[in-house]
């Protein structure tokens, strides 16, 4: 609970307005992406949210990184990263994810973690995410889903229309999955025994080899064409998440040595300018980070944060406050890097420039009235001095006490009647809510307090529309949404004395109803005594309502022999089976269904004879 007094205030200021996270940094990395925020939110989140253990709270830092402007009391959430989404705060402790309302300033809920290890976060559209590696797992928090990804994963990255590509290195695929996606996706097969790094150029995905020491940009299906790095990278090499101006930031830490490569090479009318090398200072790297416009390292050994420019010139040389632990990387979306200190009770914010500050996370005091007044000792008892014996011929008989008065009995008064007071507007709405269906949504709340005044009636507003309801009513129905839109909506009680607080619920998005795709149309296969193989075409299964991600084609001869499969991507509308003739005339049959979030459909199937 938020307590009263200036600290409620304090917390009480404007609501607010996100996380990559890698693996072995001395502190946490938060950064921004370029001019675009990377997870391409509804509105530009700004600053950033930080847990501090000691003080069992999460604060936020202003995006101008002068000072913690907010505070949501999370006792017990235990030490981890806090991602923010459009309406709510996640704090990811070891052993469960505790929510809290960015605009309420409270917590609303608490999930279990799915498995006991740190995870990497990211503040993306559609998310934000937390993604397990080791365990396998990708939490997506703003819709509390957990998308299992069939084993370890290694990096993790996204691009502005809300998509993660990630490396499923135990099984050499490169995976992706799209904004509100239950499943993964897997199109990408690595060249047999090479071995890389993800990132991201200009918003599109890049896997950098470091077998071959060259880059490939990711399309739809399968990696681009090489472009040399003419460099030499290690295996063991970090990659900023982002480029750096067009450069990729490429940290060697065994070598002490921080790489800036030209990307222009991977459009084939450019050629690449030779790479910057920066040797650093001596020490033990890990973490790097990239802003868009500057990159960020952490040296382990000294404790110290460095900043370059995306030419390689030093910027910034700052201690980081906090101790000697090792919180992991994490990565923000307002354009700006923050480290965390380990304590949680420092951030360093690293400006567009490359200029570093420090921001102290300290919280506020309890107020001294939260102590017991000590209560007054009575005084000691009076000393007594013993009588004199009494002198001779002194009158000893006992004397009468004297008669206790009694005070004049005061006249009673009758009890004093409360002055009624006046009413005022009601309070705000409890636990408003919102539920997406198919063009619609039904929004609920709770009771709001009268404050003297019935509640007369409820005004829930969204964009592009409005309705009110009875005061009495608790849920409400509304249609004509459009499907694919967010939505937010509001709502504010009302009686004589006026409006209320506004409260608003969580974004939903309507969807058309969705059911496993129909079957692809117009299967023919093309084939001629002139080759061994056979062109496979088709056209676009009905979609049903979800985006087709698949296209499975089997093929088997009749003898049996000759057998095979292929996934294609959900754009593919052909396919060419090699080897499908040997000299035997032997038919053959195809088949292709379409795959999406919902299902496998039903399946077209197609016959070859021999070509004559």
């Amino acid at each position: 609970m938020i307590r009263g007094g200036k600290g409620a205030a304090w917390r009480a200021r404007a609501p607010i307005a996100v996380a990559v996270a890698g693996c072995l940094a001395v502190v946490g990395l938060a950064v921004g992406g370029a001019a675009v925020p990377l997870g391409g939110f509804a509105f530009t989140p700004s600053g950033h949210w930080v847990y501090n253990p000691q003080l069992g709270a999460a604060f936020h830092v202003s995006s101008g990184g002068d000072r913690a402007d907010a505070q949501v009391d999370v006792p017990g959430a235990g030490a981890g990263p806090v991602v923010q989404g459009d309406t709510s705060g996640f704090v990811i402790g070891p052993s469960k994810i505790v929510e809290f309302g960015k605009s309420s300033l409270t917590v609303e809920n608490t999930t279990a973690a799915p498995a006991d290890e740190r995870p990497v976060t990211l503040e993306v559209r559609g998310g934000p995410y937390a993604v397990y590696r080791q365990a396998g797992t990708i939490a997506r928090l703003g819709e509390l889903a957990m998308i299992p990804a069939g084993g370890p994963i290694g990096d993790v990255v996204a691009t502005g229309d809300g998509k993660l590509w990630l490396q499923r290195a135990d099984a050499g695929l490169l995976c992706e999955l799209p904004e509100h996606a239950d499943r993964l996706s897997c199109p990408i097969a690595l060249p047999q025994g090479h071995r890389g790094r993800l990132t991201v150029v200009a918003d599109r995905p890049v896997f950098v080899d470091t077998t071959d020491d060259t880059m490939r940009p990711v399309e739809a299906t399968e990696l681009g064409g090489p472009a040399p790095l003419e460099l030499d990278v290690p295996d063991t090499a970090q990659l900023a998440s982002t480029d750096v101006a067009g450069q990729l930031a490429i940290l060697d830490a065994p070598g002490q040595k921080l790489h800036l490569v030209d990307t222009a090479g991977l459009a084939k009318d450019r050629r690449p300018v030779r790479p910057r090398t920066v040797s650093l200072p001596p020490g033990d790297y890990t973490g790097i980070e990239s802003s868009g416009g500057v990159v960020a390292v952490v040296n382990r050994t000294t404790h110290t944060l460095h900043t370059f420019d995306s030419a390689g010139v030093p910027r910034a040389q700052r201690p980081i406050p906090g101790g000697d632990s090792q919180p992991p990387l994490v990565k923000g979306g307002d354009a700006r890097v923050y480290v965390d200190g380990a304590d949680g009770a420092h951030v360093m914010v690293v400006d567009h420039d490359g200029g570093v500050s420090e921001v102290p996370v300290t919280g506020d005091r309890k107020p001294d009235s939260d102590k017991k007044p000590e209560q007054p000792q009575p005084p000691p008892p009076a000393a007594t001095t013993p009588a004199p014996p009494p002198a001779a011929g002194e009158d000893r008989r006992p004397v009468a006490p004297p008669k206790k008065t009694q005070p004049p009995k005061q006249q009673q008064q009758p009890p004093a009647t409360k002055a009624a007071l006046p009413a005022s507007p009601p309070g705000a709405p409890r636990s408003v809510a919102a539920t997406a269906d198919d063009g619609a949504a039904t929004v609920s709340w709770g009771a709001a307090a009268p404050n003297g005044a019935p509640v007369t009636s409820y005004r829930i507003s969204w964009a592009g529309g409005g309705k009110t309801v009875d005061g009495t009513a608790r849920s409400t129905p509304v249609g004509g949404l459009a499907n694919g839109t967010a939505y937010v909506f509001t709502v504010v009680a009302v009686n004589r004395a006026g409006e209320g607080p506004a409260v608003s619920s969580k974004a939903v998005t309507p969807r058309a109803a969705v059911s496993p795709p129909g079957r692809p149309g117009s299967l023919a296969i093309e084939a001629t005594t002139k080759h061994t193989w056979a062109k496979v075409t088709w056209t676009a299964a009905a979609p049903n309502g979800a985006q087709v991600t698949a296209y499975h084609v089997k093929w088997v001869r009749d003898d049996g022999s000759r057998a095979g499969s292929k996934t294609l991507s959900g754009s593919a509308r052909t396919y060419t089976i090699e080897d499908i003739w040997d000299g035997k005339d032997v038919p053959f049959t195809v088949t292709v269904t379409a795959e999406n979030s919902a299902g496998t459909g039903p399946s077209a199937s197609a016959h070859k004879a021999p070509p004559s």
